[in-house]
């Protein structure tokens, strides 16, 4: 009876939301919009229990007509199809606000669901990329429809209900059996929401089309910074066919975005203005930035960005996100706005290919194994928890500067001590090289200069050097320690009963 009326409740709360947001796409001019977005927040805070101050941050943020809310503008008045604000409405704003409650009850049973997680079908590739970890990998190794089917019902069941999908090239895996696609993943599973890292060459007219009747999709597709850059690395003509499948992409509504690897030989073209305003005049609405890690196919310690170039990274992608239209973040410079390291299933995790559960998509390490947790009755949630990945959370607490927050490259001793204390076992030949040798001898060295580098801005970010009046950093990184904390002890204290 109680699910009943949570159904009932969460269908009501969906169709209240899409109503609004679609008044809000008919919307006439600027002032009316913003003017009746805030209207829609004030209706919808009743609702947002745990999440009540994260809203109350966001109407905070439309009230100001900050430039990142013009995102939000764009995609219901330009960008998105009447299908794909739809999803959004269901599977975002409604998920948001429903799960919550969910996850709150879960966590006072001391378990905590990370954010998202990101699962690789395939590491199959119709691309080779120098530097792609997915190489490394064992050939022809992917998960099955059926077992993709299983894992996302468990995600559900613990309040996870946005996913990343990566590879290889996600759009290129065929289950053997049934020949099913992440297509047909998405529509099986149109409860939830998917982000999907592509090289976008596979994104051919039939594909979009079938993206855009889906509406639960959004593309973040890779490219190493213009023209030159991309093609140099991921082969002749990829440039071309990217920015046409951009086109193709916003004239059927869908959401796209980008991915770029920074390289010590692109760090400056990516960090250009000329590079970010070029994506959005190609409509693309959110952007991610990864450092290069010395893995995957022909690891090189050379292509990684220096600590300066690092740094400046930081700089422009916090000052785009002040100034203009478009969402960018960056994993690794982040660390102060998200609680420092997200990884070992604090706020996410990855299940390569074969089914291993790796604390992230670049630690080929693991404890656990989807398969071997099923046989024993066991699942998500006991990796989630697994003390491999308490064992990194709790080393991270004692991380006093979060602009250097990466468990390989930046505080590479946790990394190496965390696989020894829990024999982690590598994921593919010739992982361990992260770890052990000339590599590791490498990231010492790059960690301690990039700490050097970082810790006075980092203290000047504790002590309200980058407060403003309407958001205060200190406050934030604070709030997070804190959480962090009991976090941690609340899991950590579950297992030591359990056992």
């Amino acid at each position: 009876m109680i699910d009943l009326l949570d159904s009932i409740k969460r269908k009501e709360v969906e169709i209240s939301i899409n109503r609004k947001l679609s008044r809000l796409a008919k919307t006439k001019n600027e002032d009316e919009f913003y003017e009746k977005f805030d209207q829609t927040f004030e209706q919808m805070e009743p609702h947002a229990g745990p999440t009540g101050d994260a809203l109350k941050s966001v109407r905070n943020s439309f009230q100001r007509r900050h430039p990142l809310t013009q995102v939000a503008r764009l995609l219901l008045q330009e960008r998105l199809s009447k299908r794909a604000r739809k999803k959004l409405t269901q599977n975002f704003f409604g998920n948001w606000i429903m799960e919550a409650n969910k996850r709150d009850k879960l966590e006072k049973q001391g378990f905590k669901a990370p954010w998202f997680f990101v699962i690789s079908p395939t590491n199959a590739c119709n691309l080779h990329c120098y530097g792609c970890y997915a190489h490394e990998y064992p050939k022809n190794q992917e998960l099955s429809f059926s077992d993709l089917g299983r894992i996302l019902r468990e995600a559900e069941e613990v309040g996870i209900r946005f996913l990343t999908i990566s590879g290889g090239e996600p759009f290129y895996y065929r289950d053997k059996e049934t020949g099913k696609t992440i297509l047909d993943l998405a529509k099986v599973h149109n409860n939830m929401f998917f982000q999907v890292y592509t090289n976008g060459t596979l994104l051919d007219e039939k594909t979009i089309e079938r993206l855009a009747r889906l509406g639960n999709m959004a593309l973040a597709i890779s490219q190493e910074g213009m023209e030159k850059e991309t093609d140099e690395r991921r082969g002749k003509g990829v440039w071309e066919k990217i920015c046409k499948a951009r086109e193709n992409l916003s004239q059927a509504g869908v959401l796209h975005g980008f991915s770029v690897t920074v390289t010590r030989e692109n760090a400056e073209i990516v960090t250009s203005d000329k590079f970010v305003n070029d994506l959005m005049a190609r409509k693309v609405s959110f952007g991610w930035y990864f450092i290069y890690i010395p893995i995957g196919k022909e690891p090189a310690t050379e292509l990684m960005p220096t600590p300066e170039q690092r740094n400046n990274l930081r700089k422009k992608v916090w000052e785009w996100r002040s100034k203009k239209p478009i969402f960018i973040g960056d994993f690794w410079d982040d660390g102060p706005w998200v609680g420092g390291c997200i990884a070992g299933g604090r706020k996410y995790f990855h299940i390569n290919s074969n089914g291993d559960i790796e604390p992230c998509v670049f630690i080929h390490f693991a404890v656990d194994n989807i398969f071997d947790l099923w046989k024993k009755g066991k699942g998500l949630r006991e990796a989630i928890n697994s003390p491999f990945f308490l064992s990194i959370r709790k080393k991270q607490l004692g991380n006093d500067n979060w602009l250097t927050p990466c468990t390989i490259i930046d505080e590479p001793e946790y990394l190496r001590e965390a696989v020894n204390e829990h024999n982690a076992y590598p994921t593919h030949e010739g992982a361990e090289t992260i770890i052990q040798g000339k590599i590791a001898q490498y990231l010492d060295e790059y960690s301690k200069q990039v700490r050097d580098l970082t810790r006075e801005e980092f203290e000047k970010m504790c002590n309200g050097g980058y407060d403003t009046d309407n958001i205060h950093l200190s406050e934030v990184i604070k709030n997070h320690k804190k959480r962090n904390e009991k976090e941690f002890e609340i899991q950590s204290s579950k297992i030591a009963n359990s056992g």
